[in-house]
């Protein structure tokens, strides 16, 4: 369920969910979040559940992304993304299932 953000809807009632905002990330040599700033709190990452590359629209505004569904020390899932055009981080909920053999690789402690 998507929490109410108390903000009001934009034009013709509607309301963006689940926009991503800023993050602060620290990531490793390789690209990858090693850990991440969450509600204000500083958050080991403890797996990355899956990631993505999207390139698009190279012929009008570049979008180059690397996406990651990670999940933090406090076992709130997040998708990561990393904006390769400004190396800008961004943050979105994550709220998808929670099954446990979907963990891809682990972060050692």
């Amino acid at each position: 369920m998507v929490e109410n953000p108390r903000t009001p809807a934009g034009p013709g009632g509607l309301r963006l969910l689940n926009q991503p905002r800023p993050a602060a990330v620290e990531a490793t040599p390789a690209g990858e979040p090693a850990a991440a700033v969450w509600q204000g709190r500083y958050q080991r990452v403890r797996a990355i559940a899956d990631s993505w590359r999207i390139d698009d629209e190279w012929w009008r505004d570049e979008i180059a992304r690397r996406y990651f569904v990670v999940e933090l020390e406090s076992g709130r899932r997040l998708t990561l993304f990393c904006d390769l055009v400004t190396g800008t981080w961004y943050a979105q909920p994550y709220e998808g299932p929670r099954d446990g053999g979907s963990i891809l690789r682990g972060r050692a402690g």
